[in-house]
């Protein structure tokens, strides 16, 4: 009788470590899930949504806070300097760049995101 008792103690001992054990590594990965998703919404910018009157043709980082950014605004491309703290002005462009494509995947992110915007590229 005392040989049960024992292992229905250590059997109920178990149990709430391997439920301890559970939840941490329930935790830490909805916490890398979460390390993830920020990453990839800040890798692929998918706030800069396009419309009729302005449009952002390219965005270069220049490091993790700044970056050149040219938009076009009424058919004219103008190149900016953008920072956490202001947006300054640095040149209206002659001739025109292309505007290249976003990935499928930011393509995919930005209309989960913002649903009500028109993504389709106007030539």
């Amino acid at each position: 009788m005392s040989s049960w008792f024992f292992l229905s103690t250590a059997a109920s001992a178990a149990t709430p470590m391997g439920d301890l054990l559970s939840m941490v590594m329930s935790l830490i990965m909805v916490l890398v899930l979460i390390v993830v998703l920020a990453f990839l919404v800040k890798k692929l910018n998918p706030n800069l949504a396009n419309t009729d009157e302005f449009k952002v043709v390219r965005s270069l980082p220049l490091s993790a806070r700044e970056r050149l950014m040219v938009v076009e605004i009424d058919n004219c491309q103008h190149l900016l300097g953008v920072t956490p703290h202001s947006i300054n002005y640095l040149h209206k462009l002659e001739t025109p760049l292309t505007e290249t494509e976003l990935p499928a995947l930011a393509q995919r992110f930005g209309k989960l995101l913002n649903p009500q915007t028109n993504h389709i590229k106007k030539n």
